[in-house]
């Protein structure tokens, strides 16, 4: 987009942080920018306020806004500020939900205010729609707005509605997710005045009647725009205002043309009744019209009995120098557990099992490490039964991590380390990897190591060879340049959990000396009896490396 006079120049520094290098859109109270995060080494969009029909900017003397002399155009200002504020209260209030663009910072510089989110990077479905000949097929319109149906759910959960949901403000990104953007009119509906707003910008036929007649709102609100979205995606025309559908409402024969179910088409009518009373109250029963499933699995209510037995053996000084190595198995708001045991793990408890080859500085590894659980544990908690992570909240983790590594200081700076984890709540499992250290899991039988392989990709990053999809995971690529915390590679994965189930949580030193052909024998093994069996065979070994191990059965 060409930058206007107004606009920040590419190259503007702002916080002494975050480079400007264009301008992603301008709107009525805003510049949009693209900006790299030179802390983080990664792209991020900054919004900046500024309304420009009420300020000025001579970018080439000053970054600075100008403010207007007209005490009417002053006050004006002063509300348009206190509704950009409110934006960033929002993002504040809301930036746990998934698929949204996260804030990440909010600072005051050049006498106006900027909010900082996560850059999403693709296409409004309006313009992918625009792309496809001006509709989309019916069934690929549902399968994209899968996960805003998840994503309106948890603004729900939590008392916000959207309140501006179009073609226009849902971004497909290129991992495949479709993102809500521009908070900008979105408010309470539970009763929290700091989080109220007049701010609405309408979109003829999206938005809902109680808009025009301050009529009470809450999710049915969003669930008349969601609806009138997805009829104007599969039929590429918009729907006539509310109140002129009154004396006849054309949507039944506009739907009937399409090749969606007579549920499905009940269930968008319905979404789409002028009358509250009559639409939908809340997000969840239009999703099991629409798809014929619930939104949500069922929490799990059963409790695990859990056996583990934790080992460490620190190896020869020919091999190791001042690593540190650390193996706990923990629940979450508890203390660390003895060497071995049962846990009696209640579905809402978050349980950790980590292994820790601390690299540095003797105990800064081990800060690091759980710098790194910390983060993880909220990515946790925020995302819960996430069946398929995109990419785009794997970077979400990797920010926490760093930002959390970062938070320890200068002394962490520098410090790398090899963390391999997992962690359970209910049915669900979630396996990190940072680094070298493998995780296995053993299932009725077959053996399966859920964590990438590094050795080769970084063997291969060295020779400047191609590195195969298999042997790297975009989760960590920023981690390793000069400056930065934590190690060069890493991998995320999850699944759901059944009796029988057994997990090998180690370091390399146990997977380099151990084939995986052994190591299914002996986690086969009887309680303890697996990982004495597994150490008893690597102690044999003169130079060992550092071997640290736990075992875990469901």
């Amino acid at each position: 987009m060409e930058e206007k006079e107004s606009c920040l120049p590419s190259g503007t520094i702002l916080k002494k942080r975050y480079e400007i290098s264009g301008v992603l859109g301008t709107g009525g109270f805003g510049i949009t920018y693209r900006a790299l995060d030179r802390m983080l080494d990664y792209e991020v969009a900054v919004k900046e306020f500024f309304p420009q029909e009420l300020v000025t900017r001579d970018s080439a003397q000053s970054a600075k806004m100008i403010l207007p002399k007209d005490m009417k155009a002053r006050k004006t200002l002063k509300e348009c500020f206190a509704n950009f504020r409110h934006e960033a209260k929002i993002l504040e209030a809301v930036r746990d939900v998934s698929y949204i663009a996260r804030l990440k910072d909010y600072f005051s510089e050049n006498a106006t205010e900027y909010i900082v989110m996560n850059l999403v990077q693709g296409q409004s479905l309006s313009e992918y729609a625009r792309s496809r000949g001006g509709k989309l097929p019916e069934q690929e319109a549902l399968s994209l707005l899968k996960n805003t149906f998840d994503t309106l759910a948890q603004l729900h959960e939590i008392g916000i509605i959207h309140r501006d949901i179009s073609p226009g403000n849902l971004m497909l990104s290129g991992d495949g997710g479709v993102y809500l953007i521009d908070f900008g009119s979105a408010t309470s509906f539970d009763g929290r005045a700091d989080l109220e707003s007049r701010q609405v910008f309408l979109h003829r036929g999206l938005e809902a009647p109680e808009h025009s007649r301050s009529d009470r709102q809450g999710p049915w609100t969003d669930i008349f725009s969601l609806c009138a979205t997805i009829v104007c995606l599969i039929t590429g025309e918009g729907i006539a205002q509310a109140k002129d559908r009154q004396q006849f409402d054309y949507l039944p024969q506009l739907l009937a043309r399409s090749a969606l179910s007579a549920g499905q088409q009940n269930a968008l009518i319905r979404g789409l009744n002028p009358d509250i009373d009559r639409r939908f109250a809340a997000i969840e029963p239009l999703y099991e019209e629409l798809y014929g499933e619930e939104l949500a699995q069922k929490p799990f209510s059963g409790e695990w009995r859990v056996f583990y037995h934790a080992k460490t053996c620190i190896g020869s000084k020919a091999v190791n120098q001042d690593n540190f190595m650390v193996d706990t198995v923990c629940c979450y708001k508890g203390e660390d557990c003895e060497q071995s045991g049962h846990l009696s793990c209640l579905p809402e408890e978050i349980h950790v099992a980590a292994v820790c080859d601390g690299v540095g500085s003797s105990s800064h590894g081990e800060l690091a490490s759980k710098a790194a659980i910390q983060a993880v544990i909220h990515f946790v908690e925020a995302y819960p039964e996430r069946d398929v992570v995109p990419d785009r909240l794997l970077e979400e983790l990797l920010d926490q991590v760093n930002e959390k590594i970062i938070q320890l200081g200068g002394k962490i700076g520098m410090t790398a380390t090899t963390l391999s984890l997992l962690m359970w709540r209910g049915n669900r499992y979630y396996a990190v990897n940072i680094g070298d250290s493998p995780i296995f899991f053993l299932r009725k039988g077959k053996l399966k190591r859920i964590s990438t392989t590094h050795t080769k990709a970084a063997m291969n990053m060295e020779l400047q060879k191609p590195v195969q999809s298999a042997d790297w995971n975009t989760l960590m690529r920023f981690l390793g340049k000069k400056g930065m915390a934590g190690s060069l590679m890493a991998s995320f994965s999850c699944g759901r959990l059944q009796e029988g189930d057994i997990f090998l949580i180690c370091s390399d030193g146990v997977s380099k000396k151990l084939e995986e052909s052994r190591l299914k024998s002996f986690l086969a093994k009887k309680e303890e009896k697996s990982i004495q069996a597994m150490f008893k065979t690597i102690e044999k070994h003169k130079n060992n490396d550092n071997c640290t191990a736990i075992v875990l059965k469901f």
